[in-house]
């Protein structure tokens, strides 16, 4: 079954939020939500309540606790957030348009000849630049 997923992308000067749909087995979302549950019950609280506590992303849970999964993910969430990043390093002068480049739409683009266009310019680490948010389904909230 196809389950969404909400995807925040860290841009420059704000960040944007994509929606994802990634193909999962009952196997798979259980175990998603043992993964969900069991960091829920490692989370640090702060000593002080103005300490900044990230947004939990369920790409970290993956990576740590499901590698398997976490790849399933981020072949899905890689190249829209890719996308986004693109555009964003044009908007912003970190990366220079190839002169082969003629995409009217990067969003509609091909995305294997966008990656190797422009793929060597940009190194994507998913801790840096996006977070895949926990549906509430997964965590035992409506």
């Amino acid at each position: 079954m196809k389950y969404k997923f909400q995807v925040m992308v860290a841009l420059t000067y704000e960040d944007k939020d994509i929606e994802v749909e990634v193909e999962l087995s009952d196997e798979e979302v259980a175990r998603i939500k043992e993964l969900v549950a069991s960091n829920a019950a490692t989370d640090d609280v702060p000593k002080d309540e103005d300490d900044y506590v990230p947004e939990p992303d369920l790409l970290q849970i993956l990576e740590d606790g499901e590698p398997k999964l976490f790849e399933k993910f981020w072949d899905v969430i890689m190249p829209p957030v890719f996308v986004e990043m693109l555009i964003n390093g044009f908007d912003n002068g970190y990366i220079e348009k190839d002169r082969k480049d003629e995409f009217n739409d990067y969003h509609e683009a091909d995305f294997d000849e966008l990656y190797d266009m422009y793929g060597d310019e940009m190194e994507l680490e998913h801790s840096s630049c996006c977070i895949c948010r926990i549906p509430d389904s997964f965590v035992g909230r409506s």
